[in-house]
């Protein structure tokens, strides 16, 4: 007899989602992992099926500073999240009081009329066989 899976396969995907969050800003620098924190992080599909790595900013200035270090955010996405084809920086509209009654570990899914969204494309580059 066979024995039963302990984790569905939702389960398991959150669970493997979640450990590469929580890796994620591990070799960034102190003041980027001090921003990502103020963040909501998460994955999503595109509408035209891209998978999208998201950044909730807490507001605008936190956003505008993680513009400033979006290219080391990239190569991070690039190599710990293979498939992920871009990423986007959103922010809450400081007037968005649908989200103010939410407490921030019980929110599951944003609603979207409440984001303004940047979105980052990632270009791979296979070094190795680009410098031959």
């Amino acid at each position: 007899m066979l024995s039963q899976p302990i984790f569905g396969d939702r389960s398991l995907t959150q669970a493997f989602y979640q450990a590469v969050i929580d890796r994620f800003d591990d070799p960034l620098s102190l003041s980027t992992q001090a921003l990502l924190r103020e963040c909501t992080l998460g994955f999503a599909p595109s509408p035209e099926g891209v998978k999208t790595f998201f950044l909730i900013a807490p507001n605008l200035e936190a956003a505008e500073q993680l513009i400033n270090k979006m290219e080391s955010i990239l190569e991070r996405v690039a190599e710990l999240m293979a498939g992920v084809g871009q990423v986007a920086l959103c922010v809450r509209p400081a007037d968005s009081a649908a989200l103010e009654t939410v407490e921030r570990q019980n929110l599951e899914k944003v609603p979207t009329d409440c984001l303004a969204c940047k979105f980052f494309s990632i270009f791979l580059c296979d070094c190795e066989t680009a410098d031959r």
